[in-house]
């Protein structure tokens, strides 16, 4: 992927790495020379070249500086690697999330992976650091073994004898702490929650009244306190192991050491090579050290980036399966439920089950029901969320499923329940319903007037410039009624042959509902518009109203029919109504 990204980048990291691992080396093989003249010069004063001695110092000179250059170099690398890798990483993840089916979003283990995510955004570039790194060792032990090997290949034999099981165990510790993380990951979750609801605006009101905040600090405390326990275990443990390692480590180097000064003394070594050869052997164990703690570090980051690409490899179902028919909804289509039934994954209850019904174009259609019914699950069947587990549902006559998704869902306009409230403008909170268009100021005012949203914005400070909500400075919080009108008018603004309105009157007053439904009526003469409300007042100006109970169509008509057929309508409206005499 960093290849992809950038060549040179990599290529610059790689090198950077590579020469920090040489330079020691060349530097000691220098200091030994330097040791050797001088040595030479005491015993021998006619011996002394000085030019030599002179280019020595020149050299060892040129190699701190080269070593330095490499240093700065590496950390200037890592720096941009740093920063620009997370940028394609995020534009490759968000990029494929975004397109993601709603199916995944609904399934908790795959919010788990996402909330790993989040918490792991640093884990790539630690990967990337430590294979660099690793690299950087490898070729440090690889140089420092051929050297020892000219001295004796026995003195490899106590350093690996160390290193490796330390390296096991390193491998042991990072999967104990990734277990211990991934295991708390639904109650980090918990965690995130629990926080959110404790700075969370909206919510401080209603836990003040209940007296909540108690309790989920204390619930909040509770699952930090468990995560820092398990930690804590597991850092005593890894302390002292290290101790020991560390302890036979320095056993072993000043063994060694003593070895080469005995050598030194017999005459089989030069007293520079005592310089050479302790450098030599405190590279190796440094090389051999650094190349498994480097290992450790990408197995243990591997464990983390694992969510990364379990992210990226899910596949998205709805594209996969897309057609390439294109119809020409430049007018509204027809829509037919062909005994369609449906059930979410997971489950064993059908949601919908042998649903039919045919919308004609230009209808004005309305469902009602009681809550869970299977109302906003036609919506999301509609939009292609998810596809029928039986049936089909046809649009002039072409199965949803053979229709080019993203044309599809240009033909619509939602608003939903849960409606997003963006903290932007007031104009870009319009605009959003549309951004393929031109920003025109006319048609942003035009939908804001159509959608009862004009009132709301010409009382904002700044106007159509205003930012809503809290999150930024100078930015103005909207009531949940005057949220909803700016929602609506983002649906307007969309224009779309299909206008589908999932309770766009809920937290609107009596007055404001009839006027924007009297708007809906003079707009919307030449859409298809399917509404879903609870209120019976809004509902009564669709030219059809279907109620659904169980999943099932139960009993159509006007408002007029369903009541004189005096059957489940006309129960519910005489119940609402009676609540308003």
């Amino acid at each position: 992927m960093i290849w992809d990204m950038d060549k040179r980048l990599l290529t610059a990291a790689a090198a950077s790495a590579l020469v920090p691992s040489i330079i020691p080396f060349v530097n000691a093989y220098i200091y030994k020379l330097v040791i050797d003249a001088i040595i030479a010069g005491l015993e021998n004063p006619v011996t002394i070249d000085v030019q030599h001695f002179v280019m020595l110092l020149i050299a060892r000179v040129i190699t701190y500086f080269v070593q330095d250059a490499a240093f700065s170099t590496q950390g200037y690398v890592e720096r941009l690697l740093w920063t620009k890798f997370p940028i394609h990483l995020n534009k490759m993840l968000f990029g494929h999330i975004a397109k993601l089916d709603i199916e995944n979003f609904e399934d908790p283990a795959f919010r788990d992976r996402l909330e790993k995510v989040r918490d792991s955004w640093y884990r790539p570039q630690n990967l990337i650091t430590g294979i660099l790194f690793a690299l950087q060792s490898l070729v440090q032990f690889v140089i420092a073994f051929v050297a020892m090997l000219t001295l004796n290949w026995m003195l490899v034999l106590p350093i690996a004898l160390i290193a490796i099981p330390e390296f096991l165990y390193r491998l042991y510790e990072s999967q104990s702490a990734w277990s211990i993380w991934d295991w708390h990951s639904p109650r980090k979750k918990r965690y995130s929650y629990l926080s959110h609801l404790l700075q969370d605006a909206q919510s401080i009101k209603e836990m003040r009244i209940f007296q909540l905040a108690p309790l989920f600090v204390r619930e909040a405390t509770a699952v930090q306190e468990e995560f820092f326990q398990d930690n804590k275990s597991l850092s005593m443990r890894a302390y002292l192991f290290r101790l020991v390692f560390n302890a036979l480590s320095t056993i072993v180097f000043v063994g060694i050491e003593v070895y080469v000064i005995v050598l030194a003394f017999a005459r089989r070594v030069t007293v520079g090579d005592i310089s050479f050869y302790t450098q030599v052997v405190s590279n190796f164990q440094n090389g051999l050290g650094g190349l498994l703690r480097n290992m450790n570090d990408v197995f243990e980051a591997s464990l983390y980036v694992k969510s990364f690409f379990e992210i990226l490899d899910t596949p998205v179902v709805m594209h996969a399966a897309k057609g390439t028919t294109v119809l020409n909804l430049s007018q509204p289509p027809s829509i037919s439920f062909d005994h369609v039934s449906f059930r979410y994954p997971g489950t064993d209850h059908d949601v919908l089950s042998d649903f039919c019904l045919d919308i004609a174009p230009r209808e004005k259609i309305a469902f009602v029901g009681e809550n869970g019914a299977g109302k906003t699950t036609i919506i999301k069947l509609l939009a292609r969320f998810y596809d029928p587990t039986r049936g089909r549902i046809l649009m002039n006559g072409t199965d949803l499923r053979e229709l080019e998704l993203d044309s599809w869902h240009k033909q619509l306009a939602i608003l939903f329940q849960d409606f997003n409230r963006y903290e932007d403008t007031a104009k870009q909170n319009i605009y959003f319903g549309n951004v393929l268009q031109n920003l025109d100021m006319e048609d942003i005012k035009r939908a804001a007037t159509d959608a009862g949203a004009k009132a709301v914005i010409d009382i904002l400070e700044k106007g159509y410039d205003q930012m809503l909500g809290r999150m930024f400075e100078s930015g103005a919080e909207l009531s949940a009624g005057q949220w909803q009108k700016i929602a609506l008018a983002r649906a307007y603004f969309r224009n779309a042959p299909v206008l589908i309105l999932d309770e766009p009157t809920a937290a609107i007053d009596a007055k404001a509902e009839a006027e924007i439904f009297r708007r809906v009526e003079e707009l919307s003469k030449d859409k298809t518009v399917v509404l879903i409300s609870h209120r019976f007042s809004t509902v009564r100006m669709a030219d059809r109203i279907v109620v659904i109970n169980d999943g099932r169509l139960f009993e159509q008509g006007s408002h007029e029919e369903l009541m004189r057929k005096n059957g489940v309508y006309a129960e519910l409206f005489s119940l609402q109504a009676k609540g308003y005499q």
